[in-house]
């Protein structure tokens, strides 16, 4: 697969950015569309995706979700979009496009390329001067729980693990009923949170 040329090393790039990356995890098939773009300062056309009328570049596939999840954040130099596949290879991450143009296929010309609407990003931080701990009282919840502040919004503690796999698992099976979250990175664990619009300080 072809990689846009500024995107074909991440050594430029800092380890984390200082605020959440949005990211798209299209888990599931029918989630989004396969598809070719192009890009400015590159001749030739990339492997993308398409979702929620926003293009996604191919960038790199790795076999494990931790990575998948570290090279999201370090995509945060240039963007504070991007996007994560499942493949048989592994975890496919993808990078936004906003400059990008569909390039249907040469003996296609007339190709056109359907709307696709995809899940609720899942939005990943691993500054811990960005966010807070706090506990929440929720309505229809007696005791107060543990909970995030991020941007002036509160997250309940859903799930904290090391195993990246099935924290995204759940976080894309969330994402797509509708449900915001929050995923802060703090090495070996994960946790997962879950806005709460109803929430309060206590």
């Amino acid at each position: 697969m072809s990689v846009s040329p500024h995107l074909d090393s991440l050594t430029s790039l800092a380890a984390g950015p200082t605020s959440a990356m949005a990211c798209k995890l299209l888990f599931e098939r029918d989630l989004y569309m396969p598809c070719h773009v192009r890009v400015p300062d590159t001749d030739h056309r990339l492997s993308a995706i398409y979702v929620d009328n926003q293009f996604y570049s191919f960038l790199k596939i790795v076999p494990e979700a931790r990575k998948a999840v570290d090279i999201v954040l370090r995509l945060g130099k240039r963007d504070s979009t991007a996007a994560i596949t499942l493949t048989r290879r592994g975890y496919a991450v993808w990078a936004h496009e906003p400059g990008a143009r569909y390039a249907p296929p040469a003996r296609q010309p007339n190709y056109g390329i359907r709307p696709v609407f995809g899940p609720q990003p899942c939005l990943m931080v691993a500054d811990e001067s960005a966010y807070q701990t706090c506990r929440l009282q929720v309505p229809d919840v007696t005791k107060p729980l543990m909970a995030l502040t991020y941007n002036s919004r509160y997250y309940s503690f859903f799930k904290q693990d090391t195993d990246a796999a099935k924290v995204l698992d759940i976080a894309a099976k969330l994402a797509r009923r509708g449900d915001e979250t929050l995923l802060v990175i703090e090495s070996p664990t994960l946790t997962l949170a879950l806005l709460e619009p109803n929430g309060r300080m206590v």
